[in-house]
């Protein structure tokens, strides 16, 4: 038996108290609450029900955000049950929002880290219930303890996981409630300026834009020292430390306590993220190495376990995406880190079947995608130039440059096929999506909108 949230549908108007409460008992400000109340077909669409549904944290039994944090921020209360962030250990490099198909870890901008519902912990060891459940005016949300087999979570707007959350959501048993109240069209709560905004995690390339030159980069390390291992090209060690000195800050810039990043090697066991940091350490120190090394025995004996290092930070930084990619595997993705870093390797080490082999592949890849997604409608004419630039600067510049001048490739080839490159990591984090109920509950309704019967034809017009 664990405890666990009990809600029913049947009972919430959408007030938003279980909102203001969690705000208050927590501190949080009439702005910001850890639980969310959603409304399912807001509009009233007929045959379709209508409904509120109200979510916080779920204390999974396998926490997906405990899994994903490369910190070991995470943490489960033997006593309750309750898996708890120790912000003092948090990094605020939000990859549990990413993972948690809940929406429940939330970024706090002014501390730099991670915030959710802690199921009240402190208020459960004095034997109360947590302070949503407490004090919800209509009994739809309650706390209880309960067997495992009466844990489901089955409706429209909340998400299908094996994660095993700790609540329990009673059946709909009308079609639709008597309506919405102005807590939810309006916001206004009980009088009170609380905004019930439902919270919906996003991944923008305005947001994210360091993560996503940090990859680009991960990738033109990984070919620079695949070309000078091999012998092909020279390259200077200078520019090697230069470049990882940038990516570094890069991924930096993305956390929200910096001075923490030295615990993002700490989940190595479980956390893509820690496997990514540490195998571009490794890389970065071992090719600086390599590339100084005024001995050939120094340098490969350095270079290859880099360049080793450096693909275990290719495959990483790709499993990083998994959670939020839902178009096919990131790994096989036409901007995925790890195609990009062989492509370049191909290109800078002079290795024609290589880069013809995985640039095809790439190519293949980005066609068939640009094919299904379509470049018309707004914005049409920008889309063109951006498949068309891709395409010419990625593919086109460098075999051309390949087939008139041979190797090794001239540097302005290679700047051409490294924004080729740069045009497609642009492009894939438009396709990234985070799980959550908001996003849940859309899917459901255009599915339940789907089943309704088609409207019969409006009768013809009698002439006179």
């Amino acid at each position: 038996m664990r405890g666990a949230f009990v809600f029913d549908p049947n009972r919430c108007t959408g007030c938003s108290a279980c909102e203001l409460a969690c705000s208050i008992e927590n501190q949080l400000g009439t702005d910001r609450s850890w639980r969310s109340v959603l409304s399912f077909n807001e509009r009233g669409i007929p045959g379709v029900p209508v409904f509120h549904l109200s979510l916080a944290c779920n204390h999974c039994e396998t926490a997906a955000c405990m899994e994903a944090c490369p910190a070991l921020a995470y943490e489960r209360d033997p006593a309750t049950g309750a898996v708890l962030i120790r912000q003092d250990a948090c990094i605020g490099c939000r990859y549990c929002s990413w993972a948690c198909p809940y929406g429940a870890p939330r970024f706090e901008s002014d501390r730099g880290v991670m915030g959710k519902c802690t199921f009240c912990s402190h208020r459960l060891a004095d034997g109360r219930k947590p302070a949503c459940a407490a004090l919800c005016p209509t009994g739809a949300l309650d706390y209880e303890t309960l067997d495992e087999d009466q844990l489901l979570a089955q409706i429209d707007g909340m998400p299908r996981t094996q994660l095993g959350p700790s609540i329990r959501i009673l059946p709909l048993e009308r079609r639709s409630t008597a309506g919405l109240t102005n807590a939810v069209t309006t916001g206004s709560g009980a009088g009170v300026p609380l905004d019930v905004t439902p919270h919906e995690p996003r991944i923008e390339l305005a947001g994210e834009w360091s993560l996503a030159v940090f990859t680009l980069l991960l990738a033109v390390l990984f070919g620079l020292l695949a070309a000078d291992t091999v012998g092909t090209r020279a390259v200077s060690p200078l520019l090697f430390a230069t470049i990882s000195a940038l990516a570094a800050g890069l991924s930096l810039a993305h956390l929200g306590r910096p001075a923490r990043a030295w615990r993002a090697v700490l989940g190595i066991r479980r956390s893509p993220v820690s496997r990514e940091v540490l195998g571009f350490g490794l890389m970065a120190s071992l090719g600086t190495l390599a590339l100084s090394a005024s001995e050939a025995t120094v340098s490969a004996a350095a270079a290859w376990p880099g360049l080793a290092a450096g693909l275990v930070a290719l495959v990483s930084a790709d499993r990083v995406y998994g959670p939020v990619h839902h178009d096919g595997s990131p790994v096989l993705h036409s901007a995925g880190v790890l195609l990009t870093g062989l492509y370049l390797a191909g290109l800078m080490a002079g290795s024609a079947g290589m880069a013809l082999l995985i640039g095809g592949g790439k190519l293949v890849r980005y066609v068939r995608r640009t094919r299904q997604a379509g470049v018309s409608g707004p914005g049409a004419a920008i889309r063109r130039l951006a498949v068309a630039s891709r395409v010419g600067l990625g593919f086109v510049v460098p075999a051309a440059a390949w087939v008139i001048g041979g190797t090794p490739l001239t540097f302005w080839a290679l700047v051409a096929a490294v924004l080729g490159e740069a045009i497609d990591r642009t492009e894939f984090y438009s396709e990234l999506e985070i799980v959550s109920p908001a996003r849940q509950q859309r899917l459901d309704l255009d599915e339940r909108l789907a089943e309704l019967p088609s409207s019969p034809p409006a009768p013809a017009l009698i002439q006179s």
